[in-house]
């Protein structure tokens, strides 16, 4: 089937999500499943090689300069805020520009983020308390634990960099905080993107550019307002810039537009053919593939602090998913397969644990480091468990809560269809 959007019984069964649109006549998109999955999985990986000591970067040979200038880990967010923008923005555009119930809409969302958040919050707290640790981290403060759980320490960190996410022990925990500032606009701006969506593009594109703009130039700002700011200070506040959501909001931006045009894709498929979906599907892999050679032979010192090169890689990504979703089965068929759209579905438990997991591994036990053998020692302790834990998450505690909220939000709205 060509532009498949049709949905998989088992995947249904076991995703409230998914059964509640397709109830509801709202495309249930199986690739996305994938995207997700091998998006996570990739960020697992990175993170773990990173930690094994493998030579990624600048100088460090040409497979592992290549790798750093692909960017694994901020490529792979990319396509996760893509595929955020597109899955909470299709139901919108199903429905014609409504929005529906705010009240049902914060409650499903809340479900979906916040329970598995809290366990893993609150096991790090465990785990610091009671761990013999090397080094050890420090118990953290109320404040910072209320932080925290709130999502508030990223923009916490904009002031303070001592706010440390995840207690120090699981930073990757910063995303929420986006897809939370992605949520509220959403709540206010839907309609106004779905009749205006070029306007809404552009802007998302004006906001990421200037945030990179601002905080590639703190030194040249802070003199010429004559505010002092240390090197020291300039680079807390640039390293704190890269997981906030301005730096991220042309990601959500074309998330949002590719639902608009899968929507019209659809109805023009007879005309269009699968076969432009497959050229452009392989151009964009050629493009990226082109871009990171590129930048390996410039390597300048930041590739998505670039605001050209981010957000080319961002719109590239978007091409990619894009033509996919258009393609027939056979060309979607690495993103749609039931393994790869399971690992989909226990993916965000897999990536609120990985870090922990790897701190502990790190501050526990004297891992070996820096040869191909380290690494795979590394990958074989770090990638089953995260899996296991993403599986025991999904079924325990993600399931029930969304199928709970869910239940209240037919009772108190009427309201199926919501994002």
């Amino acid at each position: 089937m060509t532009g498949s959007a049709t949905p998989v019984a088992h995947h249904q069964a076991i995703d409230p999500g998914k059964s509640r649109r397709a109830a509801a006549g709202v495309p249930v998109v199986p690739a996305f499943d994938g995207f997700r999955g091998i998006a996570i999985l990739a960020i697992v990986v990175f993170h773990t090689l990173q930690n094994a000591a493998i030579g990624i970067g600048p100088g460090e040979g040409a497979i592992g300069t290549y790798v750093w200038a692909i960017d694994p880990g901020q490529s792979a967010l990319n396509a996760l805020f893509i595929t955020s923008g597109f899955v909470m923005f299709l139901p919108i555009v199903a429905r014609d520009g409504r929005f529906g119930a705010v009240s049902a809409f914060a409650m499903r969302r809340a479900a979906r983020l916040f329970p598995a958040y809290f366990v893993v919050l609150s096991l790090s707290l465990v785990l610091i308390a009671t761990l013999p640790l090397d080094p050890p981290l420090a118990f953290p403060s109320g404040g910072d634990i209320l932080l925290n759980y709130t999502t508030l320490e990223v923009p916490a960190e904009l002031v303070d960099p001592q706010y440390y996410l995840g207690f120090g022990m699981n930073r990757a925990i910063w995303t929420l905080s986006s897809d939370v500032v992605f949520y509220v606009l959403l709540i206010f701006f839907a309609a106004r993107w779905f009749r205006r969506p070029l306007v809404g593009l552009a802007i998302s594109a004006t906001i990421a550019v200037a945030w990179r703009l601002l905080m590639t130039n703190f030194d040249s700002l802070s003199s010429l307002l004559s505010i002092d700011i240390s090197p020291a200070r300039i680079g807390e506040l640039y390293l704190a810039g890269e997981i906030q959501f301005p730096f991220w909001a042309f990601s959500f931006g074309v998330g949002m537009t590719i639902a608009l045009l899968f929507a019209g894709g659809r109805s023009l498929q007879p005309k269009i053919g699968a076969s432009l979906a497959r050229r452009a599907q392989v151009a964009s892999v050629v493009m990226f593939a082109a871009m990171a050679a590129l930048v390996a032979i410039a390597q300048p010192d930041s590739v998505h602090y670039s605001p050209l090169l981010g957000l080319a890689y961002t719109a590239t990504i978007g091409l990619f998913i894009l033509a996919t979703i258009l393609c027939s089965e056979r060309w979607q068929w690495p993103f749609i397969n039931r393994p790869i759209r399971w690992l989909g579905d226990v993916s965000y438990g897999i990536y609120l644990i990985h870090l922990v997991i790897i701190t502990c591994l790190a501050r526990l036990i004297s891992m070996p480091h820096g040869t191909a053998g380290a690494a795979a020692i590394w990958l074989l302790a770090v990638v089953p468990l995260s899996i296991l834990w993403g599986y025991l998450s999904a079924r325990f505690i993600e399931r029930p809560a969304r199928a709970w909220a869910s239940r209240w939000a037919r009772r108190a709205t009427k309201d199926v269809a919501g994002p």
